[in-house]
């Protein structure tokens, strides 16, 4: 009987030991993201494995390119495969993946969006459901050269008339006026789509109905074309620049005025790539008198894969890695702008970038682009194709609006069918 005791207290040890084990094993959550060269999201996978003993972060680093790491996505996703959990997704994805039914809505877990901004909040959102939390903020900015206004006595221009009157008369044969994204890709859409909103504009409604005016196309439309043909504060090479060359021209001090993105800032205050270090000032895009100043996000967000089999545990890396601390660390190591509001107040992060005061009042006005799953196919077929005709000079506005509005109801329809 003493054995049996003892052989059965040997059999239950090691069940419980076995049970324990199990119970040990924590959950392991696949996390997709960009590249990420400052070591800031390696560093927050490091802290939140080693304060989770139950979920561990599988930490994937995708490509660079967002053409590839989009199709990966795709791929993956499509095949209704869990073996993404978390991803990173630029903010034109999130209605598109959403729609496919491959995002998990995360209305009743996400509760802190009275935290976040209210643009990137609308490109998180498809149907009236909220599908992403934003990571990290990206918007269009105006940089202009603090040192040549300040010697004219004039302030930096709120209004587009006030652009164009300050690049006039600071610009001479060695500098441009204005440099901008003119290229036929999506950055030129960037750029129109703050003239646009600008003046008033409104594309789309909530239910993803196209409401916008013509006359407003047609006249932001004229104005992009006005500054190459009419105002010469742009010249007709910026049909060729991309973000690099618009931006090279700017820190070489070769421009009074320069639309881009935050990153540029970083650039012009490098002494090893600027000539203009300690010269720039940032203001929110310029707009119509009685409007408001727009900027084109270009957020990126983190969402759940609606395959995971593990959406709980997914949503608490979620739910880490957008927090006040997360967002912080991205800052300081990354110089990643904050989705959340609060970071801008933060006086380390002030610290070390103050210039994100001036961030902080052009994210209040930034917008997503048309939240809609058609919107990749209306960029590249209806809207870049009208803007490089006006930019070129072969079209007017008022010729290239309705066009551009007849293409996007066209894919919008198709799109419900």
């Amino acid at each position: 009987m003493k054995r049996f005791l003892t052989v059965a207290t040997a059999i239950a040890l090691m069940l419980a030991f076995t049970l324990a084990g199990y119970a040990k094993s924590p959950v392991v959550i696949n996390m997709f993201v960009g590249k990420d060269q400052s070591g800031a999201n390696q560093e927050l996978v490091d802290m939140f494995n080693a304060t989770h003993e139950d979920i561990q972060i599988n930490y994937q680093e995708m490509p660079p390119s967002t053409t590839e790491q989009h199709d990966k996505y795709v791929t993956v996703l499509a095949a209704r495969d869990s073996s993404i959990d978390v991803l990173s997704s630029d903010i034109p994805w999130v209605p598109e993946f959403a729609s496919a039914g491959w995002l998990l809505p995360l209305d009743d877990m996400f509760t802190e969006q009275d935290e976040y901004f209210a643009g990137p909040l609308l490109g998180t959102t498809y149907q009236r459901q909220v599908y992403a939390v934003p990571w990290f903020n990206n918007a269009g900015m105006l940089f202009y050269r603090k040192d040549l206004l300040e010697e004219a006595g004039l302030e930096p221009p709120e209004t587009f008339d006030e652009l164009v009157e300050i690049a006039q008369k600071l610009q001479t044969p060695d500098r441009y006026g204005f440099v901008f994204q003119g290229m036929q890709y999506e950055g030129v859409v960037c750029a129109w789509l703050e003239m646009f909103w600008g003046m008033g504009g409104q594309m789309l409604d909530p239910d993803g109905k196209l409401i916008a005016d013509e006359k407003i196309v047609a006249e932001s439309l004229q104005w992009l074309g006005d500054l190459v043909h009419k105002h010469k504060i742009t010249p007709p090479a910026v049909t060729t620049w991309k973000e690099a060359e618009s931006q090279a021209i700017f820190v070489e001090g070769k421009s009074v005025f320069h639309r881009g993105w935050p990153s540029v800032y970083t650039y012009a205050q490098n002494p090893a790539t600027s000539k203009i270090v300690g010269k720039v000032g940032i203001v929110p895009m310029v707009h119509a008198p009685g409007e408001q100043s727009a900027a084109t996000l270009g957020t990126w967000n983190l969402s759940i894969s609606r395959f995971s089999k593990h959406p709980k545990e997914a949503w608490e890396v979620v739910k880490f890695m957008t927090s006040h601390e997360a967002q912080k660390i991205k800052a300081i190591m990354g110089g990643n702008p904050p989705a959340r509001r609060s970071v801008y107040t933060d006086a380390e992060v002030l610290e070390m970038y103050p210039h994100f005061q001036q961030f902080y009042d052009v994210f209040m006005g930034a917008l997503p682009r048309p939240v809609t799953p058609a919107y990749p196919q209306m960029s590249v077929e209806a809207i870049q194709p009208q803007i490089a005709a006006v930019l070129a000079g072969t079209k007017t506005g008022e010729e290239a609006a309705p066009a551009m509005l007849k293409d996007m109801q066209r894919i919008l329809d198709q799109a419900k069918q």
